[in-house]
């Protein structure tokens, strides 16, 4: 072959050569192939249905808030799987149809996944709308009824109120030293606050313990004069109650007024570290299934948890609202789910993860967050704090006590 000849072989070849290039890079520009990175997918699309107006809105925002603490972390570090997480919400006004119509703005926006939910009544009414797609909907608000059977795509971060019976109970037993004991109970005036009641009733009969009074508790702050009373007639050596944080400082100061000083044991709900330091009863002890804002905490999970709150400057809420902990541990479950989804991870994939996941909480819980087919309670135990005056401590050692919706009769997960 001739050198001219061979020379313009080459030229051929080449010119052939670098057009594939072009192409191949303009493909890949445009999304094409089976190269696309995570991030040219654009970002995970996760759903927030909450009360952000209406009477419940400084519940619903708190927690809105411990989401965005937990996101926002995961998307400053680069993201999962190579993806940023965008939270599109939707408000429920604190009403069942309310937050039906927001749930369908949520599907209409593809979200994988809705979140949220502070208030029963409206997670039962929207939950229908979403199974109908098969979205998960992680809640944090959801009724024994609706969480008992497990629902597929139904998921509850934290332990319902009413089974936080089986804790107190157990806690006050401990306490006192003794099952032989007597106790008035006051459950807030709800479905779940009746269930808790009911839960405490069934322990009574069978483990002895004998309670003195049942007394509803309200919601909303008001004169609780005469729901003090008679939680204290019949000289309970304890009192269990469902006294909501703002319910719950005057509630236990009207308690000491009318000549009561036992213990008093709260309820998971009511268990902000602004309510016992504004109370300062060492007296009074409260359920925590997370450790919440704790600056002199040894626990890893704990102490980064206060780092990022500090970082955003929200303290003042997560001191004072146990929603926004709520929250961030919702956010924390989303961000572990959508790592092990994976990249190309779909409704139905998300779903599937749900139901075999467990998230390390480096002690910022008891045990580690988990769900399973069998069940779909994030959080299996809590550990009861006090106020010594300084800090908030953990009573009995800090020994987690279980508690679950299937059951009164939970242990403690091994650790």
């Amino acid at each position: 072959m001739s050198s001219a000849k061979s020379k313009a072989r080459w030229k051929r070849i080449a010119a052939v050569s670098m057009s594939v290039s072009v192409a191949m890079s303009m493909l890949a520009a445009c999304g094409g192939g089976d190269g696309a990175s995570g991030s040219d997918r654009g970002p995970y699309q996760i759903g927030f249905l909450g009360s952000l107006s209406g009477p419940l809105a400084p519940v619903g925002t708190a927690m809105l808030g411990g989401v965005k603490l937990a996101i926002d972390d995961a998307n400053d570090n680069g993201g999962v799987n190579g993806r940023q997480i965008e939270l599109v919400t939707e408000d429920d006004e604190t009403d069942p149809a309310a937050g039906i119509t927001a749930a369908r703005s949520l599907l209409s926006q593809d979200v994988l996944i809705v979140t949220g939910g502070n208030i029963s009544t409206v997670v039962e009414g929207v939950l229908p709308t979403l199974e109908r797609e098969k979205v998960a909907f992680l809640a944090q608000a959801a009724s024994p009824a609706i969480l008992d059977p497990v629902k597929e795509t139904m998921f509850q971060i934290d332990q319902t109120s009413s089974s936080n019976a089986q804790p107190m109970v157990e806690f006050a037993s401990e306490l006192l030293g003794t099952d032989d004991f007597t106790a008035g109970i006051g459950p807030v005036e709800s479905p779940a606050g009746e269930a808790w009641g009911d839960n405490v009733e069934q322990l009574e009969s069978d483990r002895g313990f004998t309670i003195s009074s049942r007394v509803t508790l309200p919601v909303s702050p008001g004169d609780i004069t005469a729901q003090a009373q008679r939680l204290i007639d019949g000289t309970p050596d304890i009192l269990l109650l469902q006294a909501p944080d703002g319910v719950l400082v005057a509630l236990a100061q009207k308690i000491r007024d009318l000549g009561f000083f036992g213990p008093i044991v709260n309820f998971s709900y009511g268990a902000a570290t602004k309510t016992l330091e504004t109370i300062g009863d060492k007296d009074l002890y409260v359920l925590r299934t997370a450790a919440q804002y704790d600056t002199e905490s040894k626990e890893p999970g704990t102490q980064k948890f206060v780092e990022l709150v500090d970082a955003a400057g929200d303290q003042d809420v997560a001191k004072s609202a146990t929603q926004y902990t709520q929250g961030y541990l919702l956010g924390l479950m989303v961000v572990k789910a959508l790592e092990d989804c994976g990249e190309d991870c779909d409704r139905a994939a998300l779903v599937d993860t749900l139901n075999d996941i467990e998230v390390e909480t480096d002690g910022f819980t008891p045990n580690p967050m988990a769900f399973t087919p069998e069940d779909h309670l994030a959080t299996k135990s809590g550990v009861f704090y006090s106020f010594d005056g300084k800090s908030i401590i953990p009573a009995l050692d800090g020994k987690a006590f279980a508690a679950t919706v299937y059951s009164l009769e939970a242990e403690v997960p091994a650790s």
